[in-house]
């Protein structure tokens, strides 16, 4: 009986030392890799799909509001173009602050393709400076679409004020 078992460890320790075992792991190691690799790549997809970030962002989120919101300082530059007064920061300043209105409103989720489909989901009692944030943002895009235009620097103080309202509206400045 014990000759039995030893015939049988026998085969098993030829096998497992033999050629043929070594090519039959390398084609597990190499098949099991490429499994792992596709499942990998499948739960990023479906992360992303599945929007799994969301978290991070309310934690985000949830920490403005327990500990203040840091200072933005893009605003401060948009102020200090529009204080420069020559009229190539005027129009940087009035598109700059068109962006920073544009990114609140992708934060809010709000569909759309450009800021334009983005606003026209506002009602006038939803953000009262609605006509004004039009008016700023046909400015802006007379600025972008017009090359040879010229602003004032009333007329550039003007936009950025009315985009002002939008964001305190927002609370994003105060």
């Amino acid at each position: 009986m014990i000759t039995y078992f030893l015939e049988i460890y026998d085969q098993i320790y030829n096998y497992l030392t033999s050629a043929n075992f070594g090519a039959v792991l390398l084609i597990l190691k190499i098949t099991s890799w490429l499994i792992s690799l596709f499942l990998i790549i499948l739960i990023v997809i479906l992360l992303k799909r599945a929007d799994a970030g969301w978290w991070i962002r309310e934690r985000i989120h949830a920490a403005y509001i327990a500990y203040g919101q840091p200072e933005d300082k893009r605003w401060e530059m948009i102020l200090a173009r529009l204080k420069r007064g020559d009229e190539a920061n005027l129009k940087l300043a009035v598109i700059e602050a068109d962006n920073l209105l544009d990114e609140i409103l992708k934060r809010m989720a709000l569909p759309g393709r450009d800021m334009g489909e983005r606003l026209q989901q506002f009602e006038t009692h939803e953000l009262a400076s609605l006509d004004r944030v039009w008016q700023a943002h046909k400015l802006r895009n007379q600025i972008v679409h017009e090359p040879g235009i010229h602003i004032t620097q009333e007329q550039a103080e003007e936009a950025v004020a009315n985009i002002e309202a939008a964001l305190k509206e927002l609370e994003y400045l105060s």
